[in-house]
């Protein structure tokens, strides 16, 4: 840190033999000195929130682009966004299909100021506009993805199981979700159970012999853990812990650590008054996910999803063991005639009329 010398500026006498060599100013100075120093030690994290709303590089481009008087779509004073996380792996000289592995709804009050994530599974069995059934995870795929109708048909699917209007969506795929933690420097996720995975595929490796060279072992500790990109997308992806982990809604969950792990990190001081970091993070945005969030909307979204505060975000993920009141209210039937011998999940009432009162319930508590 550079220090202003302020004695540079004072003009000493023509003659100074026999006075002090600190005059009534040079006092003045250091009095002056020692106090903006100590006000700026207490008042630090005010400047620095203060700097950050004035220099926030997405409040800049929003000036410039004429976004304030943009209004973001809601219903009941809830914006909806849904978050698809797609993985389309290799096996060896094959592709598999595309699929959305991750489905997050994220709901924020706009007067309540708090945010709501709920996880569906991959697995639950759903009904497409075409009349085809599937699991929710294949619609997007099988509708031909981002070229397709897929993003339509796994909205409509979505809002058909939930009740509610989904207004944005973003599709993300899991490379680009490992590259966003690296340019934030990494991101604490809060580890909620120990866990060891035996069974993580190693890219690339899915036909290789002998078989036991197709996975790597990968453990978490309970507890703030410190994760690059690499370290989180194998937190969120692991399907084979102990532990009780080895189950898709425990992988939600963890799923929705790391989203709040992100989003405290996105919206930190530090990375605020990154110019550089926001420019990367915004090109990545701008280059890797497919959204209907146009820049004027997505400042506004971001302003609002920043007033949301920890304090104030619940998660729910929807599953077939929790209690009714946790938000299991799934089963996996038996008998998998109907399904085309596959593991589903479908509503415990028959229909979607439960879940839809249960979410009413959950969003306006």
């Amino acid at each position: 840190m550079n220090y202003v010398d302020f004695k540079s500026d004072v003009k000493k006498p023509a003659n100074n033999k026999g006075r002090s060599k600190k005059g009534p100013l040079s006092y003045l100075s250091v009095i002056i000195t020692v106090g903006v120093i100590f006000f700026a030690v207490l008042n630090m994290p005010k400047i620095k929130t203060a700097l950050a709303g004035v220099l926030d590089p997405i409040n800049i481009v929003s000036t410039v682009s004429g976004s304030k008087g943009v209004k973001l779509k809601e219903t009941d004073g809830r914006t909806n966004v849904l978050i698809l996380g797609t993985d389309q792996r290799s096996f060896g000289d094959q592709t598999g299909s595309m699929l959305t592995d991750t489905i997050i709804l994220i709901s924020i009050g706009k007067s309540t100021r708090d945010a709501v994530i709920i996880s569906l599974p991959r697995d639950l069995w759903v009904e497409s506009s075409q009349g085809g059934r599937y699991k929710i995870n294949e619609l997007y795929g099988s509708y031909g993805g981002k070229n397709g109708t897929g993003t339509a048909e796994i909205l409509t699917a979505v809002q058909n199981v939930l009740g509610i209007p989904v207004h944005y969506y973003g599709v993300v795929n899991f490379a680009m979700f490992e590259e966003v933690i690296n340019t934030l420097g990494g991101v604490d996720v809060n580890v909620e159970n120990s866990f060891t995975d035996t069974q993580y595929p190693i890219e690339g490796m899915e036909n290789a012999m002998p078989e036991s060279s197709r996975y790597e072992t990968i453990s978490f500790t309970k507890g703030l853990t410190k994760m690059d990109g690499e370290t989180a997308l194998k937190y969120s992806r692991s399907r084979h812990g102990d532990n009780g982990e080895n189950t898709d809604f425990a992988r939600a969950r963890r799923q929705q650590n790391v989203i709040l792990a992100v989003k405290q990190k996105a919206f930190s001081v530090q990375t605020l008054l990154d110019f550089s970091k926001i420019k990367s993070l915004f090109d990545l945005y701008s280059n890797n996910i497919d959204t209907n969030l146009d820049l004027s909307s997505l400042q506004v979204f971001y302003t609002l999803a920043q007033s949301a505060g920890f304090n104030n975000t619940r998660t729910l993920v929807l599953d077939d063991r929790s209690e009714s009141e946790n938000g299991g209210l799934l089963y996996a039937p038996t008998d998998l005639t109907l399904y085309g011998g596959k593991y589903v999940l479908i509503p415990k009432a028959g229909d979607y009329s439960q879940i839809h009162a249960y979410i009413q319930k959950y969003l306006f508590n």
